[in-house]
């Protein structure tokens, strides 16, 4: 038997009646043990005597991408996962939001080139459309058919030209094709840190390639991509941002929404549109710096909807053309921008500078360079700091010249 039957095997005993207690003791016994990974697989032997070793390891790692699902993503229940699966994984409440706007928008059926883990499909499921979904991955196959029995799965090659052709004859005018290329080679080179296969940056070599998803024959295409990816000119766009970390953007071939380019912002549990519009007068420039700093979403900047901060905060203006923060009077309270009161601007040399911090007994900050080319870590080992959430250093552009910008967070101010 080949490693890879071996484990499409595993898979089907995961998604089996059989594998339903071994993985609740698995789960119990990876958080009763936190960090000791031979005590929970010693307790997990006593327990489930009868299992095979290869089972035994595979409960205990979907033990582990569960509890990692629940930590970054709130997905719980009993999905069975793939660490890189997880990597790309679409949170729930974004999924949700996007199979709404299918659904509302006339959609019955869903034709997903790229099916994944299913969580896409779950949420596409759940708003009532109906769900073909290819998996060219054996192993994948088996796991998303067990995390979405609703969809019809057919483990393919969704880029083969006969199939595709028969699934898209099924598809009305209104029906959607998803597509969420792969952007991560499991095979490929991963970070020495983290162990996570590290992100393929051209489309041009994502899975399926970018060519191929502007290829498909059909009117509506939706393709959830990375957040740096410029979308064609007559595709809508929007950028999605969860408590202030940009996840994804979503690119539709049709109008699928008024703004041609738009933000949307979750922020515990609150939704937050903003539209960029093209006709917009842009924010004036502050005569001089305000008492407090404002950061933009990183969605709203990169949807190019600044100046629709307007509607929600009649006090902001642009800190500088070249800047992407603003500035104001008092803190804003849209979740929309995040406020820090300015302490002082850094003058001189980096010697002066870190002179001017000591005397004001800082020690510790975050680095903000959005809008400059440098290395956070070494702006701080530069200055003598440390790393740390109590002072935060904006670098950013003011007439022409880099400015180093002083502040803390509003949650640090009393007055």
């Amino acid at each position: 038997m080949t490693d890879a039957d071996g484990r499409r095997r595993i898979a089907q005993w995961l998604s089996s009646p059989l594998a339903r207690e071994p993985l609740h003791h698995a789960v119990q016994t990876a958080a009763e043990h936190p960090g000791d990974p031979l005590a929970a697989a010693a307790a997990l032997r006593r327990q489930c005597p009868d299992i095979e070793p290869p089972q035994a390891a595979a409960v205990l790692e979907q033990a582990h991408l569960r509890r990692l699902a629940d930590e970054r993503y709130g997905l719980t229940g009993d999905l069975l996962l793939t660490r890189d699966g997880l990597e790309q994984a679409t949170r729930p409440a974004v999924a949700a939001r996007r199979a709404g706007i299918l659904a509302r928008g006339g959609a019955r059926r869903v034709l997903d080139l790229t099916g994944g883990l299913g969580l896409d499909d779950i949420a596409f499921s759940d708003a009532g459309l109906t769900v073909t979904t290819i998996e060219r991955d054996p192993v994948t196959a088996v796991l998303l058919a067990h995390n979405c029995p609703a969809a019809r799965v057919i483990e393919a090659d969704a880029t083969e030209p006969k199939l595709l052709a028969t699934l898209l004859a099924d598809l009305g005018p209104d029906d959607v094709v998803f597509v969420d290329p792969a952007r991560r080679d499991p095979a490929g080179p991963r970070d020495a840190l983290s162990g996570r296969a590290r992100p393929e940056r051209d489309p041009g070599k994502w899975s399926p390639p970018w060519p191929f998803v502007l290829d498909v024959p059909h009117g509506r295409i939706v393709a959830k991509v990375a957040p740096g990816f410029s979308p064609p000119a007559d595709w809508h766009a929007e950028w999605t941002s969860v408590d202030r970390t940009l996840v994804e953007c979503t690119v539709y071939s049709w109008a699928a929404f008024d703004a041609q380019r738009r933000a949307v912002l979750l922020t515990r549990g609150l939704l937050t549109v903003l539209n960029a519009e093209p006709g917009a007068l842009p924010l004036a420039i502050a005569a001089r710096p305000a008492a407090w700093l404002h950061e933009p979403d990183p969605a709203v900047v990169r949807a190019g909807a600044i100046s629709a901060l307007a509607t929600l905060d009649s006090d902001i203006t642009l800190f500088d053309a070249d800047s992407s923060w603003l500035t104001g009077n008092v803190p804003s309270s849209t979740p929309a921008l995040r406020s820090f009161y300015l302490v002082e601007e850094l003058v001189g040399s980096t010697r002066q500078q870190r002179r001017q911090l000591a005397d004001r007994g800082v020690r510790r900050a975050t680095v903000k360079s959005r809008d400059v080319d440098v290395q956070p870590r070494g702006v701080l080992r530069d200055l003598g700091l440390a790393e740390g959430p109590e002072h935060v250093l904006v670098l950013t552009r003011r007439a022409g010249r880099v400015v180093t910008l002083l502040a803390e967070p509003a949650a640090a101010r009393s007055d």
